[in-house]
């Protein structure tokens, strides 16, 4: 695999819109597989997990909706006068 196929931590977070203490932590959740480099310890991930780990997030989310194409016309305030205030 080339280098390209492996993202570091920051980038991992950056893909996934997360700190990058978050994917510390799912890593070690066991949630997100990674890499360690021999020697440094570093993480690296595999962009095909990155990837499915995004759309996994992302579908929790609502499904998107569209919104009215014209405005609604805003309602008529009254304005307040001294009368209204005395009692």
């Amino acid at each position: 695999m080339a280098r390209t196929d492996f993202l570091n931590v920051r980038e991992t977070a950056k893909e996934l819109g997360v700190h990058e203490n978050t994917v510390r932590n799912l890593e070690k959740r066991g949630t997100l597989k990674a890499v360690r480099l021999p020697g440094s310890g570093f993480r690296r991930f595999r962009k095909e997990d990155v990837d499915r780990m995004r759309e996994e997030m992302w579908s929790q989310f609502a499904p998107d909706t569209e919104l009215p194409r014209q405005r609604r016309e805003p309602s008529k305030r009254d304005i307040l006068t001294d009368e209204d205030y005395e009692a």
